[in-house]
């Protein structure tokens, strides 16, 4: 995500830890609000995986800027990319449904996010 300089509420790193995915949408809305990037809503993103509060791994078809500080935190994958994460992580969304999420029989699947984004030293 991407970091602002005039102060910490600005700021849109992602986190670093642990986590587990909280649930798992097959689309969902992503938007918010922040005085020096404006207003966006984007409707019917694929491939949501929850794994902090409003952080997530999705599908990001509106650019093609992997890896490089774009987001306001999440982790955007390709939409491939982001297809493929999504089959393969748990819980598993049962075809015709919309979303899962974990339960205990089927924990969500672990998320390390560590190191440093490209570009910031």
């Amino acid at each position: 995500g991407k970091r602002f300089r005039r102060g910490d509420e600005e700021n849109f790193e992602t986190p670093t830890g642990t986590f587990r995915i909280s649930a798992k949408h097959v689309t969902d809305t992503m938007d918010g609000d922040s005085a020096i990037d404006g207003p966006y809503s984007i409707d019917d993103v694929p491939y949501v995986m929850y794994f902090r509060g409003a952080y997530a791994i999705h599908s990001a078809f509106w650019h093609n800027r992997f890896g490089r500080p774009k987001s306001h935190g999440c982790i955007n994958a390709s939409p491939q990319d982001a297809q493929w994460l999504f089959a393969w992580t748990t819980p598993n969304v049962p075809d015709s449904w919309h979303g899962a999420y974990p339960h205990d029989e089927a924990l969500g699947t672990v998320v390390v996010i560590r190191g440093e984004t490209p570009g910031r030293r």
